[in-house]
This record gives C-alpha cells, structure tokens and sequence, in this order.
C-alpha cells in the first residue's frame, strides 16, 4: 500500500498524505497504516484519548516521516480545547512542512482561543494566502476585530458572507464591527472636542436614535447654537420637539430649516407617524422656543453653497468656488444643491484634487449617504486623501457612515434571521442600553436558540449586575466558562462579583488567571487590588491600583482609594497627593458637567 492510500480523519482542513519525496519503507507503512486505521475508528466512536495516542505511537517511532500526522494529532487536541497541546504538536508538523494549510489555520484558532490574536494573526494570514476561504476569512476577522483592526475585519467577513457557515453570526460579526468602528470615533471626537458642535451633534443623534427625546433636543439646541446655518440639524430637531409636544418650537425649527434649504421649502412632518410624546419632564426645563429665537436670523441672500452641510466644510467649499477657473466645482455643487446626487458624483469625480485634499472625496462620500448608499460611501471614506484628513468633520462623517452600516448589518440580521440565537442577542443588547428590563427576555432567548454561542453570558452576566443580582451573575459566568474554561471576561467578572460581595479570597485566582490572560484589562487590576485590599495585603494593592490608573487615567475614583490607603499607612504625604488629584480631577468634571447644563438652561 502507497501513502496516497493512508487515510485521513478530519476532511476539514486535513491534507491528504500524497506526494511524499522518497517512498515509505514497506514495514513502516504497515505500521503507519495500522494505527491510522486504529486512530480512525477510535474517532468515530468519540474515543479522543485514545486517537490521539495511536497518532503519538506513529510520531514516537516515524517522527519525520509523514508531517500530517502532527496535523491530525494537533486537531484532536484541538477538539479537545487543549489549545497549548494544539500548538505545539501543530508547531513540530509545521517545521517539516509550513505549508499544512490545516495546521497553519488551527494554530491560529488556538490562538485566538488563548486570547492571544497577535500571535493568531501570522497564522491566519498564511492558512488564508495558502488557501483563500469562507472559514480562514472568519478565523482572520476574528483576528483583526480582537487587534481593534475593524475595518479589516469587516472586510474579510463580507468576503465570507453567504459562503457557507451561519450568516447570522456574520450578519452580527459585521454589525458589530463597524459598531465598534462607530463608537471609537464618536469617543475621540466627544473627547477631543468638548462643547462643540461635533460633541452636540453627534450626542443628539445617539440620544435620538434611544429614545431621550428631551436630552437629545438640548443636544440639537446646541448643536444649532455652534452652528446656526446648518439645516441638516434643524429637520431633526423639530421632529424631536414635536414628539416632545412642543408645537411652536418644533414649527419654528421647520421654518429654520426651510429658510436655510429653500429648495426643500414643503419639508412636513406628520406628528401621526412620529412616536408617542414622553410624559415626563426630565432634567433641567428649557425654553425651547426663546433659545430658537435666539439664534442670529437667516439671511436669504447669504446662504451657504450647500446648506445641509457644516459651517466649517461650507467655508471650504466658498474658497473652492472662488477659485474654481473651470466651473467643475461650481456645476458639481450646483448638483448637489439641487438634489441631484447621481450626476454631481461623476462631476466630482473628474475634478483632480490637490495633495492632500479631502474636500472632493468628503463631498462624494456624502452624495452617497445623501442616497443611503453607505456601503459606497465608505469606499470613498477609504481613499488615501480623506482616510488621512485629521479634520473632525471627515471623521464625523465617517462616524455616521459607519454607525448606519452597523444598523444596516444588524437589520438584515433581524429581517433575515428572527430567531436566530444574534437576532435575539442584538434585541436583548438594544433593550440593555436603553434600561429595559425586557433584555433579560432576550438574553435567555439567545442563550435558548443557541446554547454554545459564546459572549451572551457575559452580557447577561452585566446586566445582572447591574441589577445587584450576584448569583445569577455567576451562573452565567460559570456558562460562559463552561464553554471557555480560558474565558478572561467570564473570570474578570467572577473575580468582580466576589470583591463586590466580600470574598476576597474567591476572587483573587479568578482575577490573577483573567489578568494572565489579558494583561492590559484596568478594571480587572482595580478589582485585584481591591480584593487585595480586603485580604489586609496593602503593598500589593497600592501597587495594583497604580497599575490599573497606568492603563486607564479616566478611572479616577482610584485616587480616592489611594489616598484612604495611604493615610490608613501613615503616608500622610503621599496620601495628601492622591486626594489633590482626585479633587482636581472632580473638580474639572464638575465644571464640565455645570458648563453643560449652562448651555441647557435659560439665560
């Protein structure tokens, strides 16, 4: 018998053991071909333990001689969620013969079930440039999310969509990315522009899409006031203020908005088809319709070049005109202008930008959301031009294209798969953010439709916490870890839960694993010191505490902690620092906070 004719025993991702460079010796042959055969029938009655010894007892006496052997051997240690096992025994089989497409995968895979994606990444990229597919382009997204590359991400799983697989779980996969996508941006421009109308806008239009009608209309009433000529935020916000019951201010808005857009002068709403008004009158009162009246009145003759856009991109776009020798600019924005997308985009197209412009593609990019076209819309966002543009209107831009695909990924994942275990779980996460206590429905209902999908429980798990409910918070970290047992998040939160109740002692090999695991998780070092803390060990709990505010300086209550620890120590100096930190911290949040509600009350 030839090696060609030696079985295999996984069909997936398993090579078949052809084209060796000498002939097997007859005697080892026999022998190769007993065990396999041996290995095989163990397999098919789900004797794991015993293929993977006759896969060994062939590797112990031939350990040169067929490398799949260490691929098949590595992939029932795989089965077996004895990931570090995997990787070395898939490590040796690659040495004699890196292009095993099977090993290179799974390695990756146990990688990433290690939670170790930089290591997982070279693997992947291998197993996929060997042998492109539905399940290498999954194993890589999974990959590049973990490493924050969401864009990637996304594109590999777009490439796997309808290919095989579960296409709910790419549906949410994708969703999801470009959620993360989305909240990254909204995070940076919220931080690195306070109080502006970047911060306003782009709260209103979260707080909008929840449902805090009466906080998103301050938020739009801002937004109005840093930038009185954008129409775009005056639409929004007379549907708010209508829905709010607040008639003359919301047709004061819609009067804005057809000053400033005259083309769009029959702009309507239709209070029938908005959402029930809110009953109460939460936060600060505002006078809607005095902060309306406040604003600097619209002069007709004055209008900008393209009235749903910014002041500051309106600017830009003035100095375009100004300066536009062939008219390309001037018919392109006329297009626009006029509503007519299709035709200014291929104008827009044929104007070669300068270096480092952005201005042309920016307009592209948002002739295209114009047409709730976002998927073409972030081919635009991609170009080298735009992507590289600091500017915060670019990325609010991208931030709203990357916010409707999430919406649009997680809608086909509704509309396409309602039972699905991710429909459920999208519902339940949806319903968790706006304080709903029928996520709790979902939760179970995702967990009931598939009870090996990971990542459920520990959103479970959070929102019982939330609600104080220790217990169940741990059954559902205890399910999460009974399908990873190497699971840092369900260990961080059990860890948490017993800090939380007392139990430093059930805490600490919890929170040490979960910190092995994830080195670089602030709370879970929080909760270390804490547990620490509790446990009378204060040298390890200052320096744990210190290591959590390395990793994330927004976690100020800490310096608080500190300084009770250090004054309990005697270190009255050391402690006199931490409170001044802490209290100027406060301090500037305090004023933050107060500047914000000034630009909500009544003058």
């Amino acid at each position: 018998m030839t090696s060609a004719k030696l079985p295999t025993l996984f069909v997936l991702a398993m090579l078949p053991l052809r084209g060796q460079q000498a002939p097997i010796p007859e005697a080892a042959q026999a022998f190769i071909e007993a065990h396999f055969v041996a290995a095989k029938q163990a397999e098919a009655a789900g004797d794991l333990d015993r293929a993977a010894e006759e896969y060994r007892t062939i590797l112990d006496k031939h350990p040169r001689l067929i490398p799949e052997v260490y691929q098949n051997l590595g992939l029932v240690y795989y089965l077996q969620r004895k990931h570090e096992d995997a990787i070395q025994t898939f490590s040796q089989g690659l040495r004699l013969k890196p292009g095993m497409v099977g090993a290179q995968l799974f390695t990756g895979s146990s990688y990433l079930y290690l939670e170790e994606p930089n290591k997982a990444l070279p693997y992947l990229t291998t197993a996929h440039k060997l042998k492109p597919g539905a399940d290498s382009a999954r194993f890589l997204a999974m990959a590049e999310s973990a490493l924050g590359n969401y864009e990637t991400a996304a594109d590999h799983l777009r490439s796997a969509l309808g290919k095989s697989g579960d296409p709910s779980n790419d549906l949410y996969l994708l969703g999801d990315c470009y959620q993360k996508l989305a909240n990254r941006i909204g995070r940076s421009l919220i931080v690195e522009y306070p109080q502006s109308l970047y911060d306003s806008y782009l709260t209103a239009k979260i707080l909008d899409s929840q449902g805090f009608f009466q906080v998103a209309a301050r938020e739009y009433l801002d937004a109005a006031r840093a930038d009185p000529g954008n129409a775009a935020i005056f639409y929004p916000l007379a549907r708010v203020l209508t829905i709010l019951g607040q008639t003359d201010a919301a047709q004061l808005a819609l009067d804005r908005y057809r000053q400033l857009a005259p083309r769009d002068a029959s702009a309507a709403l239709d209070p029938s088809s908005l959402p029930r008004r809110e009953l109460a009158n939460l936060g600060v009162s505002v006078d809607y319709e005095r902060r309306l009246n406040e604003l600097p009145p619209v002069n007709a003759g004055d209008l900008p070049p393209l009235p749903l856009l910014n002041q500051s991109v309106n600017s830009l776009l003035r100095t375009k005109l100004a300066r536009d020798s062939t008219g390309k600019w001037k018919q392109a924005a006329k297009r626009l202008l006029d509503g007519q997308m299709k035709e200014a985009i291929p104008l827009l197209e044929g104007i070669p930008p300068a270096p480092g412009d952005w201005l042309r593609d920016y307009l592209m990019a948002t002739a295209f959301v114009w047409l709730d076209d976002y998927a073409s819309a972030e081919k635009i966002l991609r170009r080298r031009a735009v992507q590289a543009a600091p500017q915060p209107d670019v990325r609010f831009l991208r931030w709203e294209v990357f916010q409707q695909l999430s919406l649009t990924y997680f809608q086909r994942l509704l509309d396409e798969h309602p039972r699905s275990a991710r429909a459920h779980f999208v519902k339940a996460r949806a319903l968790d953010a706006e304080g709903k206590r029928e996520a709790l429905e979902e939760y179970d209902a995702a967990i009931a439709a598939d009870p090996k999908q990971p990542e459920v429980r520990l959103y479970l798990a959070d929102f019982h916490l939330s609600n104080s409910r220790h217990k169940e918070a741990l059954e559902a970290c205890q399910g999460e870890l009974d399908l990873n047992p190497l699971s840092s998040g369900a260990k961080a939160r059990i860890g948490k839960i017993y800090v939380q109740i007392r139990e430093p002692d059930k805490a600490l090999p919890y929170l040490t694993e979960a910190l092995k695991i994830n080195p670089n998780d602030a709370e879970a070092w929080a909760d270390l010191a804490r547990a620490h803390e509790l446990g009378g060990e204060l040298e390890k709990s200052l320096l744990e505490y210190h290591k959590a505010l390395e990793l994330d300086p927004s976690l100020n209550r800490l310096h608080y902690v500190l300084a009770r620890l250090y004054r309990r120590m005697g270190k009255a100096e050391l402690a006199d620092k931490e409170n001044q930190l802490f209290q100027k911290n406060e301090s500037d949040e305090r004023k933050l906070h107060l500047e914000r509600l000034d630009r909500v009350r009544s003058k």
